[in-house]
């Protein structure tokens, strides 16, 4: 094999590992902001001021609440139709629990 040969493969070996080091594997995510419903009492207007619920959703939450009852806790949106673990992990920080168990609660 010619000496030159060898060095082009050499030097396209390095430069495919650098690139390949350089480039991050998993993109970062955007850090979102925005305002903290009640998500038992927040209706389908005040739910899609939340970064990344949509109106579709916001009226799935409502409905599932109306049906069900109160959210016993957060991860009980996994059980509403378009919500995926994703999604809960990036909304989570919007919303708050409160009002689980009834009037008598003294939670």
């Amino acid at each position: 094999m010619r000496p030159y040969i060898s060095i082009i493969v050499f030097v396209a070996g390095i430069l495919l590992i650098s690139t390949a080091l350089s480039e991050p594997v998993v993109a970062a995510e955007e850090k979102i902001t925005g305002k903290t419903v009640n998500i038992n009492t927040a209706t389908a207007e005040e739910l899609v001021q939340i970064p990344l619920i949509t109106p579709e959703l916001a009226q799935a939450i409502v409905a599932y609440r109306e049906e069900v009852g109160d959210f016993q806790f957060i991860e009980e949106l996994l059980l509403v139709e378009g919500f995926d673990r994703k999604l809960l992990r990036r909304v989570q920080p919007f919303f708050i629990l409160e009002g689980v168990g009834g009037d008598a609660c003294t939670c």
